[in-house]
């Protein structure tokens, strides 16, 4: 069973590859590849929501409350960022 330390970095390696992305994103022109470019904003979504599930794992059984309280405001600001895409 992953205790609260596995979860937390499965939360900041999530957030490293998120930042990859938005990296990747950045430099793929989307009038040449459409496709990519789809295929990186699906994988950026899907990245930030196990971001969010870790991070409340993480807070579930996490015991440190100022590492906590930076977790919740990033999972807050993730999901308010998915909200604006629906």
């Amino acid at each position: 069973m992953p205790d609260a330390n596995d979860h937390y970095n499965s939360f900041k390696e999530g957030i490293s590859r998120a930042r990859l992305i938005r990296r990747d994103l950045r430099e793929t022109l989307t009038e040449y590849e459409p496709q990519k470019v789809r295929g990186l904003n699906k994988a950026y979504i899907e990245t930030i929501k196990e971001v969010i599930r870790q991070g409340e794992f993480y807070l579930d059984k996490g015991e440190d409350f100022g590492l906590g309280l930076k977790i919740a405001i990033t999972i807050e600001n993730y999901k308010a960022f998915l909200s604006t895409l629906k």
